[in-house]
């Protein structure tokens, strides 16, 4: 029988993001590292690139 870890690595292998089962304690942030070699990073304390573009605003149309 497959393991929740086991399940998390699987779906890790195949594209998905796993940061989701670390917020719920489906696997500890040690296990995050074995399965992506990444530190996990709380989402609650960084920043998105993406977020400072999105709420930049152009005045170039009248």
């Amino acid at each position: 029988m497959m393991t929740e870890y086991d399940f998390v690595k699987q779906l890790y292998l195949w594209g998905f993001p796993i940061e989701c089962y670390v917020v719920y304690r489906t696997i500890t942030k040690d296990q995050y590292k074995e399965i992506t070699g990444k530190d996990y990073v709380d989402a609650s304390t960084s920043t998105s690139t993406g977020a400072s573009e999105s709420t930049s605003t152009d005045t170039s149309q009248a």
